[in-house]
């Protein structure tokens, strides 16, 4: 039998309930923990090994326009993936406290960072994965309470907080205090509502400003990929295990520039390419020239390259050799 718990019914009707899926046979927990997460995020689906549901446990509140959960989850991989709700007019929030939390939505894939606060569309269709389970706080609130036009707060879905944000902290303190004790009155949730839409602005305002990324930071990172571009095995974990530094931060830096490590490799890789070919004559075969950046399959850099200029190796080797007959 569920194990739940709950103070009796307030006059707000916003009682926090505690739930443990011990006992439970792996289809019977895996309904349960759906039913849970439903009330929150929507209808949902958790794509995880059998019989890891079975330890899960949590607790929830809901009050009017505002709703929290915890989820303990084992430590075990998992997805959660929804259609989403549209027209529902809901924006989900969410962070995982014992691991990354990797979130795909509307053709973007973030990254969050173990405490990092997301907001995430409750309308659109949505992938949530926890490579190392554990912990995942989540809730749902009324776009509308942003106060601010959809067209911006479309642009601040899947941007990242970091967890030592003060306004974010104000946030999580009103969620854990009504996943706690809840309120005790109508007025009580009316005020906890008030206070946490309060807030909210301040957390826009911090979206809203443009990140500055510091190039000093960046700097030793592409002096080192600059001089190893011949290198074929050249990745994000090399690059960060020589700087001492963790590939995840690598991975930041870049995702503050609006790219990844991979694209900036690849991008230098061809335009250095792009050098070579301009300035060698047609004795250096392309081929050479692929394996002098980096590449150890032709067939990638010719189309790599023919999408980035828009035209094959070949075309530009062979215009630099006829401007350089035509110059004499």
């Amino acid at each position: 039998m569920l194990q739940l718990y709950h103070t009796p019914a307030t006059t707000s009707g916003a009682s926090p309930v505690s739930f443990d899926m011990a006992g439970h046979d792996d289809a019977e927990a895996r309904r349960l923990c759906v039913a849970h997460l439903s009330a929150i995020i929507g209808n949902a689906t958790i794509e995880t090994e059998r019989g890891v549901l079975s330890s899960m446990h949590g607790v929830r509140c809901g009050l009017a326009d505002l709703s929290v959960m915890t989820c303990f989850f084992p430590p075990s991989p998992l997805r959660l993936k929804a259609s989403g709700t549209p027209a529902s007019g809901r924006v989900l929030m969410l962070r995982s406290m014992e691991g990354p939390l990797i979130v795909e939505q509307d053709g973007q894939a973030v990254e969050a960072e173990l405490g990092d606060f997301l907001f995430v569309s409750g309308e659109l269709p949505y992938c949530w994965h926890l490579p190392e389970g554990g912990r995942l706080d989540c809730g749902s609130l009324p776009a509308a309470a942003f106060r601010i036009a959809d067209a911006t707060l479309s642009r601040l879905m899947l941007r990242p907080i970091p967890r030592t944000f003060p306004p974010l902290q104000l946030l999580i303190t009103y969620g854990a205090y009504l996943l706690m004790r809840g309120p005790h009155s109508a007025g009580e949730a009316e005020m906890a509502n008030a206070h946490f839409n309060e807030i909210l602005p301040l957390v826009v305002a911090y979206l809203e400003t443009p990140s500055v990324p510091d190039p000093d930071r960046l700097l030793p990172v592409k002096r080192y990929i600059d001089d190893h571009l011949r290198d074929g095995d050249l990745d994000v974990s090399r690059v960060a295990g020589v700087l001492n530094v963790t590939p995840r931060y690598v991975q930041k830096l870049f995702q503050r520039e609006g790219t990844t490590f991979s694209k900036y490799l690849l991008e230098r890789r061809l335009d250095e390419a792009r050098k070579l070919l301009l300035r060698n004559g047609p004795a250096h075969p392309i081929g050479a020239t692929a394996y002098d950046v980096g590449f150890g399959d032709i067939s990638y850099f010719n189309r790599t390259f023919r999408k980035r200029y828009g035209v094959a190796p070949s075309a530009v080797r062979e215009d630099a050799q006829r401007t350089r007959v035509a110059n004499g």
